[in-house]
């Protein structure tokens, strides 16, 4: 084998073993842990009850579900984060 399939062999590996570890960790079939996925029924929570609400401004919707994209974002990074670690790297204390 060359150095390079080598090297590309142990990456899928580690994405393999990665990828498993993440599986057993989560429960929820939208790869969000449990916790995430509390947040995550919140935000449908919050879509749901805001589209209740009389309108004031013809822009607020759409202010409303940017905001909400802008959160589900993060808690989609939480999953990179957990499956590949090497290239989306945690800050946390």
């Amino acid at each position: 084998m060359t150095e390079r399939s080598d090297k590309a062999a142990h990456s899928r590996t580690d994405a393999t073993s990665m990828t498993q570890d993440f599986k057993a960790a989560q429960t929820r079939e939208d790869g969000l842990t449990d916790d995430e996925g509390v947040v995550s029924d919140a935000l449908v929570r919050a879509v749901e009850a805001w589209a209740r609400l009389p309108r004031q401004h013809p822009q607020e919707i759409n202010e409303f579900v940017t905001a909400i994209h802008a959160c589900q974002g993060l808690l989609t990074t939480r999953i990179a984060r957990r499956l590949y670690p090497k290239g989306w790297p945690t800050h946390a204390s």
